[in-house]
């Protein structure tokens, strides 16, 4: 059976000399992975496609009981530009795909965490990443259901500046002014509930802590 999907690529793994396993975040389908024949060589038709938050349509099939799908097709919709990035930047597009990746679900509806994804990659040239990282965290968090009263684990007026955050779209928080020391105190925050959440630590993380 077929079946059709705007996605954004997340990541790929190495499935043979000649192929790849590639995992997609779909607004309908949550996390979607399948084999991409070919993908390995040289010159793949896939192309820029599985590059880490493309976005793409992709076509897939996927028989009864099968766990893989096949990646039939790999439309390219809008690439991000790596290579436009600067090393912060770099960094947290890393983060960013395994916060998804950890939250989204397979055979799971993801048109929130579909759609935040991509307001927040629209907005990545304007806004500052470390601004743009903390309303990540805090909309995955209320997506997820589990964000709590900020104003029981941080000053009053912070978690108030903080809940200001949601009220704007991404590119909205340039106008928000953030003192260095309020971002890192938020920061702190919302890195602890989401290892508190998921129960172990982000590897991105401990690299964001050493690099940057």
């Amino acid at each position: 059976m077929h079946h059709s999907h705007q996605a954004f690529t997340l990541r790929t793994y190495n499935f043979s000399e000649a192929n790849k396993i590639a995992t997609f975040l779909t607004s309908k389908q949550g996390i979607v992975r399948g084999v991409a024949y070919g993908a390995g060589r040289s010159k793949s038709r896939f192309g820029s496609g599985l590059e880490p938050l493309t976005l793409v349509k992709i076509l897939i099939r996927r028989k009864e009981n099968q766990d893989l799908a096949t990646i039939e097709n790999c439309e390219l919709v809008r690439s991000l530009p790596l290579d436009e990035l600067d090393f912060e930047q770099s960094l947290y597009i890393s983060y960013f795909v395994e916060l998804i990746t950890e939250f989204a679900r397979e055979e799971n509806d993801s048109s929130h965490l579909f759609r935040l994804t991509n307001a927040i990659l629209e907005s990545y040239a304007e806004v500052p990443i470390r601004q743009l990282a903390r309303y990540f965290e805090l909309w995955i968090l209320k997506l997820e259901g589990v964000l709590p009263g900020l104003g029981e684990i941080m000053e009053e007026e912070l978690a108030l500046k903080s809940l200001k955050i949601l009220r704007h779209p991404p590119k909205g928080l340039k106008s928000l002014a953030w003192e260095p020391r309020e971002l890192r105190q938020l920061e702190s925050t919302t890195q602890k509930l989401v290892e508190y959440h998921l129960e172990k630590p982000l590897k991105t993380v401990r690299m964001l802590k050493e690099l940057l």
